[in-house]
């Protein structure tokens, strides 16, 4: 499956919606621009996004990753990857949460249940809402990653109401609630699959 959250392919952290430990929050005109190497800083959370091994370190057990997408994209699925030498620090409550801001995608939004009560982070929110006030968050998946498992890539579906709605997203926040007992959290990559909608691949 494709990995439309590789910075490769176009992908990039959004400082914004991203934890504030890990980033300085920047305007939103600046998402869509190319990420030259300064955004490869030490620690930076471009390395969730990239296939180099190295991990995003969180230095507590929760955390939230805002990711863009070259072009918008029809979720279908969330892989989570650790290597399997690490458990403590490898994240454990994991809920993908995606931006609804397109006219057609609202208008569907309305008809699609929602758990009113569980939302992102108050702080994604708020940057969310300065930006685009008509747009909302959906839960996308709410999973759980095992370093036990002897998967160290995981992947899960995004829940069945989403699939049949045909959202499209151009960006998502990797929310993590919890780890697996560790004092940090190491996010080494997310991979976010599905299909362009220009292509349908």
């Amino acid at each position: 499956m494709p990995d439309f959250a590789l910075i490769s392919s176009g992908a990039f952290h959004i400082p914004p919606l991203t934890s504030t430990f890990a980033t300085t929050p920047s305007p939103w005109h600046m998402w869509l621009q190319v990420p030259d190497q300064r955004s490869f800083q030490s620690n930076s959370p471009n390395i969730a996004l990239t296939a180099d091994g190295s991990c995003w370190r969180i230095p507590q057990a929760s955390g939230h990753l805002g990711i863009g997408f070259k072009i918008p994209v029809i979720i279908t699925h969330l892989s989570i990857e650790h290597p399997p030498s690490q458990s403590m620090d490898a994240p454990r409550d994991i809920v993908l949460w995606g931006f609804i801001e397109q006219a057609d995608n609202l208008q569907r939004y309305a008809f699609v249940d929602q758990d009113m009560d569980d939302q992102p982070p108050q702080e994604v929110i708020e940057e969310s809402r300065k930006q685009n006030p008509t747009g909302s968050f959906i839960k996308l998946a709410h999973v759980e990653y095992s370093p036990f498992h002897n998967l160290h890539v995981q992947t899960f579906s995004v829940s069945e109401n989403v699939l049949r709605s045909g959202f499209d997203f151009g960006l998502v926040v990797v929310e993590i609630r919890g780890n697996w007992g560790g004092d940090e959290t190491c996010l080494y990559r997310v991979r976010v699959h599905g299909k362009d909608i220009h292509t349908g691949v």
